[in-house]
């Protein structure tokens, strides 16, 4: 009676029935599932991510493979990557819709079949693996649909699968590239060649042209882009990025980039700044993810992205005459009322359209800098200033006119297109004269010797005319151990993606202004 009553009286005081608990919840990763691959008769482990409503929809979805590093495994996305929280922040703003990511174990394979058929990875990957996923997963079936990613090894796997293979994959992400151009992999260290291209590609042991076997040239993208027609690979989207400060691979990196240019093998190409980091590589997934969302639209990627265009800036700019040639002079707030002398930053602008507005406009991007650094810019019309001896006596009439810091670390040059001529010849002949030197998709009509600066900013667009200069110039930095930058962004020879430029190089220029406080 008295057990009676205890249940009664629980009931009564609003005690709640017990939920169940689902023993099985959806969970969106999976790690390391394994998996006999009859074609390679050994275990193969891979992890998936799944779309947040997978388990409550019946469509399908597009896949993005996504394959590891030299050493690493199909975790490595996830545990170091974190690429779920990418994945997370452009889903929900809508910039991608929800794909099915899967990350295969690749057993330091290159993602390609072995000289001796001792591991027929690419045989397995796209005969065995995509058709199981296929099978497990609710995937659109169709190249059109499927997209690899990859970085170091993975970003050879990542352009040699689709480059193979356009009826499975139409999409290419290289990141960080892990390859050789035929000199590099030549000279590569016994060691290295032994352990990590001679099992592969065959020659294990040899030295010099040995090593370049006819198997290594069928899978290098220096003879396959540079021998076959530009058409083998328009079903194929590239998308390769690639940072500056990476010991070898900017340079193959940017080697391929020429060479698909030469080609006129359609391809996006990205340098910022940074190493061979997960940093790195989680900053380039951001452009990349919706690069191939687009793709996987059907929709043409922007190649010259627009600009927040204004002319609003309401500034004072001082028309000057000097030697019949107009400058315009923009001022820091303060200055009338100030005795401080400042620094200067010349202005080598190549017009396009109507110069007052672009100054205008490159006023608006840079008044948040002047106000905080408090710098004189003097813009002058790059086709008035032909020959560095123009800026010897601009800057001459400068120091006499205004009150500003007369040494070299009180002058930064700028240029953008033909303007960059001048200033770069300037500063090569007069070293003495700025410290630092940018350029902005230059096109320098020769380049001689590097000039000795403290510091280079070199920046251009993928479809820029200027890229093998820039890429030379960038060379030589790294060579001479310059200090620099160097970057590589979207879009073609126009004022909308100079300003792009521009507004991405403020952090360097505040830099070089501190060295002048």
């Amino acid at each position: 009676m008295k057990v009676l009553i205890l249940i009664g009286t629980g009931y009564f005081m609003g005690c709640k029935p017990v939920i169940p608990v689902d023993e099985n919840p959806f969970v969106r990763f999976t790690g390391s599932i394994d998996y006999h691959s009859q074609k390679l008769n050994r275990p193969l482990r891979y992890s998936v991510y799944l779309p947040a409503g997978y388990n409550k929809e019946n469509k399908s979805y597009p896949t993005v493979y996504l394959l590891h590093g030299f050493g690493d495994n199909e975790t490595s996305w996830m545990s170091g990557g974190k690429i779920d929280r990418i994945i997370k922040e452009l889903e929900e703003k809508g910039e991608i819709e929800p794909m099915i990511y899967v990350m295969p174990q690749g057993y330091n394979s290159y993602y390609v079949n072995r000289f001796n058929g001792t591991l027929n990875y690419m045989d397995m990957f796209v005969e065995e693996f995509v058709p199981l996923i296929d099978s497990l997963y609710r995937t659109k079936k169709t190249p059109g649909q499927r997209a690899v990613v990859g970085y170091s090894m993975g970003g050879y796997g990542a352009l040699i699968l689709p480059v193979k293979n356009p009826d499975v994959f139409s999409v290419s992400v290289p990141l960080s590239m892990s390859f050789r151009t035929d000199e590099q992999y030549m000279i590569e260290s016994q060691s290295a060649f032994d352990a990590q291209w001679g099992p592969i590609f065959g020659a294990k042991g040899s030295t010099g042209e040995n090593r370049v076997t006819d198997y290594f040239k069928m899978h290098s993208p220096f003879h396959f882009f540079a021998d076959e027609d530009a058409g083998s690979f328009s079903a194929v989207r590239f998308f390769i990025d690639c940072g500056d400060d990476e010991e070898s691979l900017s340079f193959t990196n940017n080697e391929m980039h020429a060479l698909m240019r030469s080609k006129n093998i359609a391809h996006e190409y990205r340098v910022r700044n940074g190493a061979h980091t997960w940093d790195y590589w989680l900053k380039a997934m951001r452009e990349a993810l919706m690069f191939i969302q687009t793709n996987f639209d059907g929709v043409a990627y922007a190649d010259d992205p627009a600009f927040n265009l204004s002319t609003g800036f309401s500034g004072n700019i001082e028309q000057l005459n000097f030697n019949g040639k107009t400058l315009n002079v923009v001022l820091p707030s303060g200055y009338s009322t100030s005795s401080a002398t400042y620094p200067v930053m010349y202005f080598m602008h190549h017009t396009l359209q109507n110069r007052l507005d672009e100054t205008k406009n490159i006023m608006s991007s840079l008044d948040s800098l002047q106000r905080e650094k408090q710098f004189i810019l003097v813009e002058a019309d790059a086709n008035e200033f032909k020959t560095p001896s123009n800026l010897v006596e601009l800057s001459a009439f400068v120091d006499n006119g205004y009150r500003t810091k007369k040494q070299k670390q009180g002058r930064l040059l700028l240029a953008n297109f033909s303007g960059a001529s001048v200033a770069y010849h300037t500063v090569s002949d007069y070293p003495e004269l700025f410290e630092s030197l940018f350029l902005y998709q230059p096109f320098v009509d020769s380049v001689t010797n590097i000039p000795e600066v403290g510091f280079i900013y070199l920046d251009t667009t993928d479809e820029s005319q200027s890229y093998s200069i820039v890429q030379g110039l960038y060379s030589d930095c790294r060579k001479q151990n310059i200090n620099h930058q160097y970057r590589v962004r979207n879009g073609k020879d126009s004022f909308n993606a100079f300003m792009h430029g521009l507004n991405n190089s403020i952090v360097y220029l505040g830099l070089m202004l501190n060295k002048t406080l």
